[in-house]
């Protein structure tokens, strides 16, 4: 009783791991390493709780990987091709199907026998007194010892499909796990692609605002020029360089944007971003027509090539099946059960002890919770084992039926919750069918949309071009006005700004046509769709 008292408290003592309140910082204790915290109040100079934590012994960012050639410029396809072999998302995908495809392997086990073996040795010690009418009490002692080997084999025969529809389920889960690592890949290309067309539209950019630096720095040279010869004014030239320092301003923040695109970059290829990349130019790449094909047809053939309706049109075929393993689960079970145990020595046994089993705490398989019960095959090592001769040997061979009479309803609500799943399941192959149609037509107007606004564009900058150098050259010659000459200068940027931005734009709204419809699957679609 005071071993069970001082035990008791085990349980509560591990509370002293947690905060102790609600506004107390946790902190590491000092002398255990990572393993060992306390909550412990910390306060900073001014008197605030402090929530900071110390470096972690073994935790620290990986060193970033050396690249073949630091000079190399990569291309889009380059950059594709070192993201599906650096990205640890191609990792844990991968790792993910590989899980998928040992639970099939792990059901198709059920359908071998199980075979144990077990061995219990020990001792045993008696002590007492007897005493026989009137005479002296004498002291009685007796000592024995023993080992009992035993082998003992369990076989489920027969299950009326339960371990077929569980072996269907992890197969159709298998292949969903590995459709989704081809869509991973899909969505790590589309992801570079358009973070790679997003980094060429900032760097044109930053060429632009330095194209209207330069042009706002003749503007004020003219403006200074005509000021020294009594033309201009001097709020002329304030004017001139007031709009300098515009140009300049947005020159520092496209620069901005640009190395916050690249690192974007850098986080969709899943390198380290220490690295430092030397990037093609896209300004230049041509632009894809809009597709030719109808785009019900489009749309029709993208959905059954998408890899996340084919996901879920095969986890929705693993909930069907999930069906039937419940509905089997109904019905009896003939096994087959055999043990050989072998006595030695004096020890009298009453049971073999059963070795409890922690492979299944904390399992997150949902294929572990529609494992036929071996719970109602006999476990012979339970079986009584009464003697206290030198040896025995004692073989046992069962078979029988197993027939589920009454648990409360459990087993029936696993068939309910089998048919809600299913039916979750088929609703979410509906909805994402209508996800992905959405996207397509979303995708194709945005692309021919895009086109048509880069050629306009296009236009637009010959046409502001040809204006900006006649304003310019006639305010020098002081036929024109500073106003009409930074009115024009103005019109020519956005214009370029408009240019860029649309041939990005066009890029990208052909790369997620390609990615909606499940054609980006490769670097090869990506040259070939942009």
């Amino acid at each position: 009783m005071a071993l069970s008292i001082g035990l008791a408290g085990c349980a509560d003592s591990a509370l002293v791991l947690a905060p102790v309140g609600a506004d107390v910082p946790l902190k590491p204790r000092a002398g255990t390493g990572s393993d060992g915290i306390a909550s412990t109040t910390t306060r900073t100079p001014s008197g605030a709780r402090d929530f900071g934590l110390p470096p972690m012994a073994g935790l620290s960012l990986a060193a970033p990987q050396s690249l073949p050639d630091s000079r190399h410029v990569y291309s889009l396809a380059e950059l594709i091709d070192l993201a599906q072999t650096s990205n640890p998302e191609t990792r844990v995908s991968w790792e993910r199907a590989r899980q998928a495809a040992l639970g099939v392997g792990i059901v198709q086990a059920l359908y071998l026998p199980v075979l144990t073996a077990t061995v219990v040795g020990g001792a045993q010690r008696q002590d007492g007194s007897r005493q026989i009418g009137d005479l002296p009490s004498t002291d009685v002692g007796n000592s024995t010892r023993g080992a009992v080997p035993s082998v003992s084999l369990q076989w489920l025969i027969f299950d009326f499909g339960e371990r077929d529809a569980l072996k269907r389920a992890a197969t159709d889960i298998s292949l969903a796990s590995d459709i989704v690592f081809n869509g991973t890949h899909q969505r790590i290309i589309y992801e570079v692609a358009r973070s790679f067309y997003e980094f060429g539209a900032a760097r044109q950019r930053v060429a632009i605002s330095l194209q209207a630096k330069a042009d706002s720095s003749h503007l004020l040279a003219a403006a200074e020029d005509r000021f020294r010869h009594g033309i201009g004014t001097s709020v002329e030239t304030a004017q001139a360089r007031q709009v300098l320092a515009q140009a300049e301003f947005n020159l520092v923040q496209s620069r901005g944007a640009e190395r916050d695109v690249y690192h974007a970059l850098l986080a969709a290829v899943g390198v380290s971003p220490l690295l430092t990349l030397s990037i093609e130019d896209a300004s230049r790449r041509p632009l894809s027509p809009p597709p030719l094909a109808p785009l019900d047809a489009m749309v029709a053939q993208a959905i059954a090539r998408r890899p996340d309706v084919q996901a879920s049109y095969a986890a929705s075929r693993a909930a069907r099946a999930g069906i039937d393993a419940a509905e089997a689960d109904l019905m009896p079970k003939v096994f087959l059960s055999a043990s050989d145990t072998y006595l030695t020595g004096n020890l009298n046994i009453t049971s073999l002890p059963s070795v409890p089993s922690l492979s299944s705490i904390g399992s997150g398989s949902s294929l572990a919770q529609a494992t036929p019960a071996t719970s109602a095959i006999p476990d012979l090592g339970s079986l009584n084992l009464n003697r206290s001769s030198s040896s025995i040997n004692n073989v046992t061979v069962l078979g029988g039926i197993a027939i589920p009479l009454y648990d409360g309803g459990v087993r029936q609500a696993h068939v309910s919750e089998a048919r809600s799943r299913t039916d979750a399941a088929e609703a979410t192959v509906i909805r994402l069918e209508q996800a992905a149609a959405t996207e397509i037509v979303a995708a194709d107007d945005a692309l021919r949309s895009s086109l048509a606004a880069y050629r306009a564009a296009t236009v637009l900058v010959q046409a502001s071009t040809l204006t900006e150098d006649a304003a310019f050259s006639a305010y020098r010659s002081g036929a024109g006005t500073l106003t009409a000459a930074l009115e024009t200068e103005q019109g020519l940027l956005v214009a370029r700004l408009a240019q860029a931005q649309a041939h990005a734009t066009a890029l990208i709204a052909a790369a997620t046509l390609a990615f909606s419809t499940g054609r980006l699957s490769s670097s090869d679609t990506v040259a070939g769709h942009s």
